[in-house]
């Protein structure tokens, strides 16, 4: 047998009836490769909820994780699948999904302590994301049994009168 025989037969692994194609060093390689990207996404996502009222910049990402932003920007879609600008949007949603649960909070607020500079991109991108404006969303989750959909009158607002008139305050004067 020749020498490039050899090396043709061993460029080659069987993996239970599967070849590769791949000689064993690249292969290794190319597995070390995708742990290495794996943790340096998952240190991104843990510095990004970390740093959530100040998000970090794709350069700083970057720089934290050891790798060049565009680098990085195909590292973080190939493992995650996203890019990372549809991620902090989501984050920032999530985060505000929470928040919503909270009565007494204003949209604007809420739309401000998800990291959201501007409240009508907020209410644009939750619309977009859960096919309800925010104060609907808000509405359908508090009134979970309600069997007529929600009009335009139904408002938070006709909603937080309604919840005071159930519940009169101790000490009111008629």
């Amino acid at each position: 047998m020749k020498s490039s025989q050899i090396e043709n037969k061993n460029a080659g692994f069987d993996y239970g009836g599967l070849t590769l194609g791949i000689p064993h060093s690249t292969h290794s390689q190319h597995i070390i490769s995708i742990l290495k990207h794996q943790v340096a996404v998952q240190k991104a996502i843990d510095m990004i909820k970390t740093r959530m009222q100040d998000p970090p910049t794709l350069g700083e990402l970057a720089t934290f994780t050891g790798l060049s932003r565009t680098y990085f920007s195909h590292v973080f879609k190939e493992t995650t699948g996203m890019r990372l600008q549809d991620y902090f949007v989501q984050v920032r949603l999530e985060r505000a999904k929470d928040l919503l649960g909270n009565i007494d909070l204003k949209i604007k607020k809420i739309a401000y302590e998800s990291s959201f500079s501007d409240p009508n991109y907020f209410c644009k991108k939750k619309k977009k994301k859960m096919g309800l404006n925010p104060t609907r969303w808000r509405l359908k989750i508090l009134l979970p049994n309600k069997k007529r959909p929600l009009t335009d009158r139904m408002t938070l607002s006709n909603f937080r009168r309604s919840e005071k008139s159930k519940y009169p305050t101790q000490g009111r004067r008629n």
